[in-house]
């Protein structure tokens, strides 16, 4: 999911104006563009343009709107790293969405450059590198950002995914438990282990699980991989 979260505010000039400037990107993003281009040209600074930028990817100008946080933060000073590397966490973030991961891997390695220690962006590294098939690369960057936040459940589920993919059940396993321990009814966590107990015969296990995720997250993505994985079992 692509994060429109405004940068800290105490990191940008003019906070009023660059808290209102969000606040209408989420409500009007076709308005938010227009005042954040004025604000620019009134002077409105770093504040401005990634309002604007934010704008623009909401409005439908993805690829645009990630060049846009990429020539920001590039053009920031050092004093102002780790919200360069939440910049260029977001150019990633919109480089996936438009379709071009090779770019997101870009934006993604100058965030950490910037910040080794963002976790957040660690774990969009990790989850490119997986789509790609690279999974001792994210299985690197997991385990950095466990080292970070070792109670986000999140990255447990996707080390579980990783090790998985890599035919290692126990590992997995041992993510699984770790993600469900922090997090009892974590959707991801439960996928996962959907897959596990499919991978060991235990067919009502695995349907269970699957089940759970649906009625935890009904209409979402992961519901919706659960309730094909369901299918599956049945058909068969």
């Amino acid at each position: 999911m692509l994060a429109l979260a405004a940068a800290p505010a105490a990191a940008l000039d003019n906070q009023a104006q660059y808290q209102a400037c969000m606040v209408l990107v989420e409500r009007d993003p076709s308005g938010a563009l227009d005042s954040a281009v004025e604000w620019e040209r009134q002077g409105g600074g770093d504040a401005a343009r990634h309002c604007k930028a934010l704008a623009m990817i909401r409005t439908g100008d993805v690829e645009g709107g990630a060049l846009e946080l990429e020539r920001v933060a590039e053009q920031m000073p050092q004093l102002k790293a780790p919200l360069a590397a939440q910049l260029f966490a977001q150019a990633g973030q919109a480089w996936i969405r438009s379709g071009n991961p090779q770019r997101a891997l870009y934006a993604q390695n100058q965030g950490l450059k910037l910040n080794p220690r963002d976790a957040d962006l660690l774990v969009d590294r990790a989850m490119n590198y997986g789509s790609a098939g690279m999974y001792f690369e994210a299985l690197d960057d997991l385990n950095a950002a466990i080292d970070l936040s070792p109670e986000d459940p999140a990255i447990y589920a996707l080390r579980a995914a990783a090790y998985r993919q890599l035919e290692n059940p126990d590992l997995a396993e041992d993510n699984v438990n770790q993600a469900l321990r922090i997090s009892p009814s974590f959707p991801p966590a439960l996928l996962e282990r959907g897959y596990l107990r499919r991978a060991k015969g235990d067919l009502v296990g695995a349907r269970s699980d699957w089940l759970t995720v649906i009625q935890v997250m009904p209409g979402t993505d992961i519901a919706a991989e659960a309730q094909k994985n369901i299918e599956k079992l049945e058909i068969k």
